[in-house]
């Protein structure tokens, strides 16, 4: 297998979380940005960090890829006051969530945000943008799935954030879809935002 490549990055990522048992619904995780155990804790120390950074703030929206594994993310951001906008599952344009009017819990699913949410067709203001992927180096560059949602062009110089499985992190790719400022992992969050140097808050 030559690592080199993206897509035996990501048929080794893939496999190694299947073979370990650490990916979680939906399975197999292969083809998909995959969920992971403890996601849920990896979102509350992501959220507390855009926070303490000031990354984020209440009142302001974030953009979410409609990944599965991202829905604690959005769950936690919800629930702190941070508007959470989803592209619509259907018929193209977006979904707003905005927090204090949903139901944190319901909407925080594809599904739910596609039955609650407010339809948008256009992109609405977003401080930053919560991306999901399969592979992420020591740098921040990530490594999507290969296809499906694509943040829209006027996205690409915001801020971007995602949570992982340390599985699912290596130390270079030399391809990659992107880089984000910060990620959070179950034990921990690296925050790239400040340094070139990685600072990482337990």
């Amino acid at each position: 297998m030559n690592l080199s490549r993206p897509g035996d990055v990501r048929e080794r990522i893939w496999a190694t979380l299947m073979r370990s048992r650490e990916a979680i619904y939906p399975l197999p995780c292969h083809g998909h940005h995959p969920n992971f155990r403890s996601a849920g804790r990896a979102a509350k120390r992501l959220a507390s960090q855009l926070f303490r950074s000031g990354m984020i703030a209440v009142g302001e929206a974030v953009l979410s890829f409609p990944d599965y594994v991202l829905k604690p993310v959005r769950r936690e951001l919800l629930e702190r006051g941070v508007n959470v906008v989803v592209p619509a599952k259907y018929g193209g344009g977006y979904r707003w969530l905005r927090s204090g009017k949903v139901d944190a819990a319901k909407v925080s699913s594809i599904a739910g945000a596609e039955r609650e949410g407010d339809a948008m067709s256009e992109l609405p203001t977003v401080r930053m943008t919560i991306v999901a992927c399969v592979a992420l180096d020591r740098k921040g560059r990530y490594l999507t799935k290969g296809y499906g949602f694509r943040p829209p062009d006027e996205t690409v110089h915001l801020d971007a954030a995602t949570i992982v499985h340390p599985l699912q992190l290596v130390d270079t790719l030399r391809e990659h879809d992107g880089s984000v400022e910060i990620f959070a992992t179950p034990g921990k969050v690296v925050d790239l935002s400040e340094s070139p140097a990685r600072r990482v808050v337990v």
